[in-house]
């Protein structure tokens, strides 16, 4: 019996663990954002220089709101701000 309780208790732990991932996606349209949301959006995580090429970057790709999220891509974003430009991403926003 007592095993049974340990092998339920291990299962229990597990499916929570794995129920905690970071696996989240969103579901949005591409009028959600635009080129310069999605400036706004990382500004406080990158450096004038990153921040810089995103600015300029806008015009050659004609505002293309998943090109700025492709862009601003970067290690030094929030989690969450990483999963909105995913999102904008797999969108395919033009």
């Amino acid at each position: 019996m007592k095993n049974i309780i340990t092998v339920f208790i291990i299962f229990i732990f597990s499916v929570t663990a794995s129920g905690t991932e970071n696996n989240r996606t969103l579901n949005m349209t591409c009028q959600d954002y635009n080129w310069s949301d999605v400036e706004t959006l990382v500004q406080p995580y990158l450096d004038d220089v990153l921040f810089t090429a995103l600015v300029m970057q806008g015009q050659s790709s004609n505002y293309n709101v998943s090109a700025a999220a492709a862009q601003a891509m970067d290690n030094s974003l929030h989690d969450t701000i990483k999963l909105i430009l995913k999102a904008l991403i797999d969108a395919d926003c033009k």
